[in-house]
């Protein structure tokens, strides 16, 4: 259709962001956000992803990074089919599991 050739839209940082943090904190063995938190920037027709979490301690820590990797980029790719992106993870912290409650008292997400 000629009008859908016209149609242009932008989806915002912070809705970006919102999907990558729904990705990554959607992985199992992810415990939280961490430090710089889940950011999402358009720079120069690059988009690039931020992600700083807390894994629960006993992970797999390599293998953990790179799933979340992936479920970020595949989410922002599904939901806002960027030209480029780039995905950075840092494992921030480890959360100790114990008895339901991570070690600062919180309520911790059961696996």
């Amino acid at each position: 259709m000629e009008s859908e050739k016209n149609f242009v839209y932008t989806v915002s940082e912070k809705a970006l962001s919102n999907i990558a943090s729904t990705a990554a904190l959607g992985t199992s063995g992810i415990a939280g956000k961490k430090g710089r938190g889940i950011a999402v920037r358009n720079l120069d027709g690059v988009m690039t992803a931020e992600v700083h979490v807390q894994a629960y301690y006993g992970a797999d820590l390599r293998m953990l990074a790179l799933t979340v990797q992936k479920n970020v980029a595949q989410a922002i790719r599904i939901m806002a089919e960027p030209e480029r992106l780039e995905v950075h993870v840092t494992i921030e912290d480890l959360v100790i599991k114990s008895d339901g409650h991570d070690k600062t008292g919180g309520q911790c997400e059961q696996a």
